[in-house]
């Protein structure tokens, strides 16, 4: 009897790793294949999605013979090292700046590689030989060369952008996988955006002037055009420039000449004038402004809109009256690309598989970054009995305009929440609690020493994915983070933090120029995209503490704001779990109950 088409695909699912495939695996297969091998699937947690890739992957990669790399990317490193560990077999790459160079290495320093040093590491793409024979290879080179010789590669959406669009590097492939998909637009945004400042173009201005002096003259005007402009405004504001602003600082950096600075830069490193281990952080900012420069003419030109086009990027500045402290940089200007669809579709393979566990309305995916491909969700089959989704009916609103009115309203909300953790904590409960805004985050930490409870945070030298990892080794008994660092890509299983608080939901600042310019690009159908945005964030977070079929968790929604949010969004299983009818108090008993 022959096969059909979902059952050959099904043939290269990891058999070695697993048993069988769980039912929602193969359903998804099954679409895959009826979709011509382009789909977005929304997942939840613990299906299985991973696999699922690897599945499609290993099939695309058998189209071309595998002699040509297959991608799965992810929005960061984290991700990447949980594919590798779950697919042994995948190859990874980092970013550039992940690795130590070793033209520096060998001089007892510990820098980032960098391309603009002239380094006898390097790693030949054609031959897969150092630029110097009996040199260890550098591992940028070295990982980007042993990718290209085909076979599954998992990378960051970042590292497969810059070198499918900007290097290169890559010819487009046959299977593409794209996890978190809710993740891309906003991961590519981040990616294709830039921040300049006083502080390093005048640090450039300094390295530069004896060795390639005319582009320092250059540099050195567009500087003063930046700071003439940005000083017009409020301190500490942040204000989208207008066309007439755009327009001087296209004609300020348009002399700029890429080659050229890149010629002084190289000149004044053989002079030893620019010393790797002192200059690391300029470094960094020279090697961006060599790339870059183009890119920011481009980017202010795509912040005017035209005849046939609305603006497609937003630029806005700030300054500071005076630096306080450790502060280096008083005039900043920041560029933000905003509309990446038309990108993104570059990039994109002919059989494209894009899921995650949250992806609501595929609609404002397909605007977002221009994927469109048949949609099917598939239901969680996690025992509902093992969650509880609370939503106190006595606890406040936090929205903006009721902050205002009830002033301390948040202040006594985070107090609330530090003193039910603190409860939990007493019977071995440990906590993740979510907020929006830094300055959320370090009050709540400071309420938490107040009420003897041991929170756990980033800063001060200690990056989100590290706090968690001491989390993980079991410094704190509460994690706290803002939910662009903890709403996605967090797994506590396991136990780790069986109760989850977030605060309020993520509706933008109205003073926020990303708002702004929603506001003015959209009107009022900005409202369906930012609700769209906190729905999935509402989502992301409750899923952190329940990662299989076993786990118990509670995630609390404090603010009332999520009552119209949360319940509308959960899938039929998740909408057993709710509890929108007990006051807090009576949800921290229901959920002691549950947890013990």
């Amino acid at each position: 009897m022959s096969q059909t088409k979902s059952q050959v695909l099904l043939g290269f699912f990891p058999f070695e790793q697993y048993r069988q495939p769980l039912p929602n695996q193969e359903k998804a297969v099954e679409f895959i294949e009826r979709s011509d091998g382009s789909a977005i699937l929304e997942l939840g947690t613990g299906s299985g999605k991973t696999a699922v890739g690897i599945t499609h992957l290993r099939s695309c990669s058998e189209l071309s013979g595998g002699t040509r790399p297959v991608f799965y990317t992810v929005p960061n490193k984290t991700l990447v090292d949980e594919v590798k560990k779950q697919h042994p077999e995948v190859k990874v790459a980092y970013g550039r700046r992940e690795h130590s160079c070793l033209h520096y290495v060998d001089q007892g320093k510990n820098l980032p590689c960098s391309s603009l040093l002239p380094c006898p590491h390097r790693v030949d793409q054609e031959t897969g030989e150092t630029k110097e024979d009996g040199v260890e290879p550098c591992p940028y080179y070295q990982a980007k060369y042993e990718i290209k010789q085909g076979g599954i590669a998992c990378v960051t959406t970042a590292f497969y952008l810059y070198n499918m669009l900007f290097a290169k590097d890559f010819e487009l492939p046959d299977g593409l996988v794209i996890d978190e998909i809710h993740e891309l637009a906003s991961t590519v945004r981040n990616c294709l955006s830039y921040e300049i400042s006083d502080y390093h173009l005048s640090r450039s201005i300094d390295l530069l002037k004896d060795f390639a002096p005319e582009q320092a003259q250059h540099l050195s005007r567009f500087l003063k055009t930046m700071i003439r402009i940005i000083r017009t405004r409020k301190p500490r504001t942040r204000e989208i420039l207008n066309a007439g602003e755009l327009s001087q600082l296209m004609e300020a950096i348009a002399p700029i000449d890429r080659s050229a600075v890149k010629k002084g830069v190289n000149a004044a490193i053989k002079a030893g004038v620019i010393n790797g281990e002192e200059h690391a952080e300029i470094m960094e900012r020279l090697e961006t402004l060599v790339y870059e420069v183009a890119r920011y003419y481009r980017s202010f030109e795509f912040s005017l809109a035209s005849a046939q086009r609305h603006a497609l990027n937003y630029t806005y500045a700030y300054w500071k009256e005076e630096l306080v402290g450790k502060e280096k940089k008083q005039f900043t200007l920041v560029i933000k690309s905003y509309y990446v669809a038309g990108l993104i579709k570059q990039i994109l393979s002919p059989n494209t598989v894009a899921y995650s566990a949250t992806v609501g309305d595929p609609a404002i995916i397909g605007y977002e970054t221009g994927f469109k491909a048949p949609f099917k969700s598939f239901p969680s089959d996690f025992p509902s009995d093992n969650a509880r989704i609370y939503m106190p009916t006595d606890t406040p609103s936090l929205s903006f305009k009721e902050m205002r009115e009830s002033r301390g309203s948040k202040s006594r909300s985070m107090r609330s929440i530090a003193k039910a953790c603190r409860r939990f904590n007493r019977n071995g409960l440990r906590c993740l609690v979510v907020v929006v805004s830094n300055e959320e985050r370090e009050k709540f930490v400071s309420l938490c020493s107040e009420e003897k409870v041991s929170a756990l945070t980033y800063g001060n030298g200690v990056a989100p994915r590290e706090a968690v990892a001491l989390f993980k080794e079991g410094q704190g008994n509460v994690l706290v983070g803002t939910a662009a660092n903890f709403a996605n890509g967090v797994d506590l299983p396991d136990d780790l933090a069986p109760v989850i608080f977030f605060l309020r939901p993520g509706w933008p600042s109205p003073s926020d120029p990303n708002a702004k310019f929603e506001e003015q690009r959209f009107g009022q159908m900005v409202w369906r995209l930012w609700s769209w945005r906190v729905m999935i964030q509402a989502r992301q977070v409750r899923g952190r503490n329940i990662r299989s079929r076993s786990q118990k968790g509670v995630c609390f929604f404090f603010s009332q704001q999520f009552r119209k949010i949360v319940y509308p969004v959960l899938s039929d299983s998740e909408k057993k779990s709710y509890r929108g009818e007990m006051t807090f108090a009576a949800a921290i008993e229901d959920a002691l109950k549950l947890l013990k």
